[in-house]
């Protein structure tokens, strides 16, 4: 692998023997690829010798597809450290990381998920054990999702103090977690006060903002699978949790689940079924990841979320667009509410992002956007640069210190701006 794509993945609960059907590793890993996969958790597998021959020849072929892993190894999650005790674990973890640590597929051992009160310190333990054992790769720790009602499960009275701990116990942590509020049965789930959208975007909110402050990047893991009260995502679904995750300053995502293996209680339509089948969800999930990676991916998986704001009503603790700074207009067609976020790129260069804050419905949005002789770099297909010109159709027009553009969008769509280098007031400056 010479490349590092923005990270898309999936929770995977199969073991090596199921996602192995006919011990065919390339086209276990070509599933993962066709559906836009980039660094996603491998089956839990063991340090047998025929585990680990077939898992390292799924690491061989990810690494063809340019695709990293996390190793789902039965011995190294903070339950493992639990039962057998540290000295067990240690022994067990150089074990694993002997075997297939240093392939330069793998991203990092899974280290577990949503570690309870009682928990904590095992999990945070198992974490700085790998860190300091294999400082090359990054543990995986998924954490709780923010739920008011869970903080006697956590044992801190706010999520900012329980990530705070996190971060200064498990020693440069990637900040995970879960989150499906958002996508309620209810067809107005966005009414629903913090179990819809509030929480959604609420989570966002908070794991961006510890993001923030210890300088570490966050991954929400969104909702590809129908289940409990849970809807089954429909491609706009789909688009709109990635699209909103991203303008939220996510730097990588991961979906729950990709294969449901057998039936389930009412879980369905996972994007790989209990037939071990695609279904339309693996159609949806893989246009709108493959979209995403060929069009804006490149520019965001360099850049750094500065500022955002929610044009009509704001979510979570999202501040509300007020028409002070570099936007001095903002409008949707169809009354939906938009994102508008700013991005500082490695290379210093500005963006702006647009994403319409609907799953159901289009609309046309307007921005008026300020500077000093003010021009916009539309980013298109496979990282195209297209600059706004006036045009018959409304498509821009210039002043001598603004430009006003309209585009569509379709449901959870974004667009993607470069900023013209004269264009350096931020959101909020006057």
């Amino acid at each position: 692998m010479t490349t590092h794509r923005f990270p898309i993945g999936f929770w995977n609960y199969s073991s090596i023997e199921q996602d192995m059907v006919n011990h065919d590793a390339a086209a276990c890993v070509k599933d993962w690829s066709d559906a836009g996969m980039t660094l996603t958790m491998s089956p839990r597998y063991g340090s047998s010798p025929t585990d680990v021959k077939r898992m390292r020849a799924i690491l061989d072929a990810a690494a063809e597809a340019d695709i990293r892993v996390i190793l789902c190894h039965s011995e190294t999650s903070w339950h493992s450290l639990t039962r057998k005790g540290e000295e067990v674990y240690r022994r067990d973890f150089a074990k694993a990381v002997e075997e297939l640590g240093h392939h330069p597929a793998v991203f990092g051992f899974h280290a577990g998920d949503e570690p309870l009160r009682n928990q904590l310190a095992d999990a945070y333990k198992a974490h700085r054990i790998q860190k300091e054992m294999a400082p090359h790769l990054q543990p995986f720790l998924n954490l709780m999702g923010m739920d008011p009602g869970n903080a006697p499960t956590i044992g801190f009275a706010s999520w900012a103090r329980y990530l705070d701990d996190f971060v200064a116990t498990a020693e440069r942590p990637l900040l995970a977690y879960d989150c499906y509020c958002h996508m309620k049965d209810d067809a107005e789930s966005e009414a629903v006060g913090f179990y819809g959208w509030e929480g959604h975007f609420d989570n966002l909110w908070t794991f961006w903002q510890a993001a923030q402050r210890h300088e570490l990047d966050y991954w929400p893991t969104l909702l590809s699978t129908g289940h409990y009260n849970y809807r089954c995502p429909t491609e706009d679904d789909l688009r709109w949790q990635l699209n909103t995750s991203v303008a939220s300053g996510a730097k990588g995502l991961m979906w729950f689940f990709f294969y449901l293996r057998e039936p389930h209680e009412n879980y369905r339509l996972p994007p790989i079924d209990e037939h071990w089948q695609r279904t339309e969800t693996f159609t949806w999930l893989s246009r709108v990841c493959r979209t995403f990676l060929k069009g804006h991916a490149p520019i965001l998986a360099e850049s750094k979320l500065v500022k955002s704001c929610h044009v009509g009503k704001a979510w979570g603790h999202w501040p509300k667009f007020d028409g002070t700074g570099l936007v001095a207009e903002a409008s949707s067609s169809a009354g939906t509410a938009l994102i508008i976020s700013q991005f500082k790129h490695a290379s210093g260069a500005d963006y702006l992002a647009v994403v319409n804050n609907s799953p159901r419905q289009s609309t046309q949005a307007k921005l008026v956007v300020r500077g000093n002789q003010p021009n916009l770099h539309r980013v298109g297909w496979a990282g195209r640069e297209t600059p706004l010109v006036n045009s018959a159709g409304g498509g821009a027009e210039h002043g001598a210190d603004y430009i006003k553009t309209f585009f569509w969008l379709a449901p959870g769509q974004m667009e993607l701006f470069r900023l013209g280098e004269r264009q350096i007031i931020q959101f909020g400056d006057t």
